[in-house]
Order: C-alpha cells, then sequence, then structure tokens
C-alpha cells in the first residue's frame, strides 16, 4: 500500500481518531496479529470464531501501534500513549471502504474472474501474461471475498498497474458486492457449474449470481467467456458492454486448435484471433484448463498484450498448489495428482480425464466429499463414481460422508473409507509401485494429508 496518514485513513472510513497521532503514516493494513510491524495499521475484525480485539495486546507488542477498532474498551488492553487508535462502527465494513476509496487513488486496471470451476487457474494464467508488459498485482491463496478481495487491493502500491481479482461466491449478492468495490474494466466468467447448489437451487441460478460481475461495467468495459456454454454464451451474456469469446469453433473471438496433451507437463493448443494464430504451452494438466488458459489470453490482449507476450508469460506461470499439480515419489515409484484444493461435479469429472490420460500402470482415484449440492448430493457422488468406471479407473478410492457414494457408484472398483485416519492406515496395502494416483475432494476434506502420506 502507498503510504497514508492515519487522518486520510480516517476519513475514508467514516471514523473517529480516539487518541494518538492524526499524522501518523503506514503502508501496510493487516487483520493479523502475528503479521504487523511499525509501518502496519491494524483491523480488529470481528469473525465467527475469533475477535481481533481480543489480540490488542499482541499487536502492540509486535511494534503495531496504529489500530482500527469498533470496542474502545478493548484499548484498555495497552496504554494509550503507545496507540493511535481510530473507532468505527464495524471494522469488517470499514476495511471494505478503505479498499474502495484506495482503489479510485489508484490509475490500476481492474479484472475482475469468477466462475464455477477454474477462476483460481485463470487468474494465475492471467497474471501471469499481464505480468509481462505491466506492474501486475492479483489475489493470493483464497483470498476472494469479502474480506480477502479489499486485503489484497490494499495491498497494491502506487506503482502496480493491473489487479488481477478473484470473486468467488456462495449467495447472492457476493458478486454484486466485490464487483462494485473493485469496479472491473474487464470480467472473465469461466463456467456455470454446479457448486453451491446447495444455495441457489439450480445452475441458472448459479447463473444469475455470476452475472453479477457485470452489474457495473461501463459500454467501453469488457466481458471474456466460453462461446460455447449450455447456460452461459454469446446469446445469454449480451449485454450493455464489450463482449469478448473464446471456443472450439471458428465463430469465437478467439478459436481454440489443435489440443495436444503433453502428461505431466502440460497442455499445448494453437489460440486464433483474427489477426494471427499462436501456439500456446501452459504448466498445469488438463484439457478443460485449456479454455481457461484461452480466456485468460483473450483477456490479456485486450490491454495490448499481443498474444506472442501472452504465451510467453503463460509459460512461466506460477499455478496455485493443489490444482491438478503432478507429483512423483520415486521411493514408492508412484506418481501423484494432487488436486486436492477444491471440487464440484464438472472438475471430478475433468480430474478423472486427466487421470486417464497420464502414463501409469494402474489409474487409482481418491475422491472425497463434494461440498453444497444441496438434496442431490448423493446422486452426483455416484454419477462420478460410475463416471470413473466408465473411463476405465481400476481403483477407486471413496472417503467421507458423501465419498464413499462415489465407491458406490463405481461399484466392484470402488472402496470405501468412512475418515481419512482409515484411509490413510490402508494406503500402504492398497498403492503399488507403478500406480498413478488421483486425489482429489472440497477443500473442507483437506486431502492434502493423503498427499503428504503419498510423498512419505
Amino acid at each position: 500500500m502507498k503510504e497514508l496518514s492515519i487522518s486520510e485513513i480516517c476519513s475514508a472510513i467514516d471514523g473517529k481518531i480516539l487518541c494518538g497521532r492524526p499524522g501518523m503514516t503506514v503502508s501496510k493494513v493487516s487483520r493479523d496479529s502475528r503479521e504487523v510491524d511499525d509501518d502496519t495499521i491494524f483491523f480488529a475484525l470481528i469473525g465467527q470464531n475469533q475477535d481481533g480485539h481480543s489480540f490488542i495486546k499482541d499487536v502492540v507488542a509486535g511494534q503495531c501501534t496504529a489500530l482500527v477498532v469498533s470496542d474502545p474498551e478493548a484499548l484498555k488492553q495497552v496504554s494509550d500513549e503507545y496507540v493511535t487508535a481510530i473507532l468505527v462502527d464495524d471494522t469488517t465494513k470499514a476495511l471494505q471502504r478503505l479498499a474502495a476509496w484506495y482503489l479510485r487513488q489508484l490509475n490500476v486496471t481492474i479484472i475482475g474472474v469468477t466462475g464455477s470451476v477454474g477462476k483460481t487457474t485463470t487468474k494465475d494464467l492471467l497474471a501471469a501474461a499481464c505480468s509481462q508488459k505491466y506492474n501486475t498485482k492479483c489475489t493470493q491463496g483464497n483470498y476472494n471475498n469479502h474480506i480477502g478481495l479489499p486485503l489484497t487491493v490494499l495491498d497494491f502500491d502506487e506503482n502496480t498497474q493491473v489487479g488481477v481479482l478473484e470473486m468467488g461466491m456462495d449467495k447472492y449478492g457476493e458478486i454484486d458486492f466485490l464487483a462494485n468495490l473493485a469496479r472491473p474494466h474487464i470480467a472473465v466468467i469461466t463456467t456455470i457449474g454446479s457448486a453451491h447448489m446447495e444455495f441457489f437451487g439450480s445452475r441458472e441460478n448459479i447463473m444469475k449470481a455470476k452475472m453479477e460481475i457485470t452489474n457495473y461495467l461501463e459500454p467501453s468495459d469488457i466481458l471474456v467467456i466460453n462461446s460455447d456454454g449450455d447456460l452461459l454464451n454469446t446469446k445469454t451474456a449480451a449485454g450493455d458492454y464489450r463482449l469478448i469469446s473464446c471456443g472450439p469453433d471458428d465463430k469465437a473471438d478467439f478459436s481454440i486448435s489443435n489440443i495436444e496433451d503433453k502428461g505431466k507437463d502440460g497442455m499445448e493448443f494453437d489460440l486464433s484471433n483474427m489477426w494471427m494464430t499462436q501456439r500456446f504451452s501452459i504448466p498445469v494438466m488438463g484439457v478443460h484448463n485449456v479454455r481457461n488458459a484461452a480466456l485468460a489470453a483473450a483477456a490479456a490482449c485486450q490491454l495490448s498484450i499481443t498474444m506472442k507476450v501472452a504465451a510467453r508469460g503463460m509459460y512461466m506461470a506460477n499455478i496455485t498448489g493443489g490444482r491438478l499439480a503432478f507429483k512423483k515419489n520415486d521411493k514408492k515409484e508412484i506418481d501423484i495428482i494432487d488436486d486436492t484444493y477444491n471440487a464440484s461435479p464438472e472438475a471430478m469429472r475433468a480430474a478423472i480425464d486427466q487421470l486417464m490420460a497420464a502414463e501409469g500402470q494402474r489409474k487409482v482415484a481418491i475422491l472425497g466429499d463434494m461440498y453444497e449440492l444441496g438434496d442431490t448430493a448423493p446422486q452426483i457422488h455416484e454419477s462420478v463414481g460410475r463416471y470413473a468406471k466408465e473411463k476405465g479407473v481400476d481403483l477407486v478410492l471413496g472417503v467421507g460422508g458423501y465419498g464413499v457414494r462415489i465407491a458406490e457408484g463405481a461399484g466392484d472398483i470402488g472402496q470405501r473409507f468412512q475418515n481419512k485416519k482409515e484411509l490413510i492406515k490402508s494406503l500402504h496395502k492398497i498403492i503399488k509401485a507403478g500406480d498413478t494416483v488421483l486425489v482429489k475432494a472440497s477443500r473442507g476434506m483437506a486431502l492434502e494429508e493423503v498427499v503428504d502420506q503419498l510423498m512419505k
């Protein structure tokens, strides 16, 4: 963050200075008492499990003396002479107001990325492409919500030229809120899948919620989508903005062709627009990620980045961990496809496809629960098991309350485990030299513990 005074921050968040020095300056924002120093202003956020006001003593011990609080009584933990404090009604809303105000002080182009599947990979590829020409910042980890996005924005400095912001949701209005805060100049929607079906009831409703990212686009702004989605396509996504499409057909603005699966080395494909054709090589597995890469390239090209430059950046992209990452245990002589970051029915099937495209004497899928699917969850999990069997997977290990339904759907190739502990105990008897093992489930399952065990 560029240097701001306490008085500037107080004005931006409609606060009141309780004590300290209005002229004091800070250059960092934090909600974590372990990540502060004398250049930081600490926001005492109140969450479901923790209240930041409880850590004010630790914050000041960490040399941070600038605070934003909603409970003035919490300042009794420390002496007033050591702190500069701003009082607000709600610290979370204050953080959001500061981020929105701060973004308007910068000359930065914002690209918002959302979608049911693939938004993080698309964000990573897009940021890599943009960084070849511009000073680029992007969402880190899972900072894609009402707290993470403001913190990401407040990490921008005055030299930031492009910000690539991932936008997640689990209810109506959440994307609208993030889009209103960030006001993207370019919006990207990857897919409309079944994630969060529990809250929305249908994919049509999920699409309505994802389309909230367009609510603040101006006529000169841009929406980038796949051209051939069954719900989201060039007809249904049209609006008072420019529409750019990607897809395997010649009618798309960016046309995909000549896809080559390089296994653990990623994917290659040609991407063509009306001016040229460019060969891309991306360091992430899965045919579905070709579409994500095409969306990223198309968005980057709207910033006067050539496809050649975009391809160079995406070739060197650092993909957020746990997404179709190939790992090898030479001691056990097994290959592992780590796709543990999250899961949806569409992503599960794509990961199974990638497992079957990989080398290996035997293909083993360790699959766990997919969350937020509503009443249809048992049937959807069973359908994933059937899909695995149809595709030729040799063994399906279903773990968790719904994961066992995947194993049931897989029939005679399925084995059921009620929890990770039970599965991990059995791995040494099941996994053999020469196996290629896919590990995938929703984030809450934390199946990276299974990957860690396989790597030992």
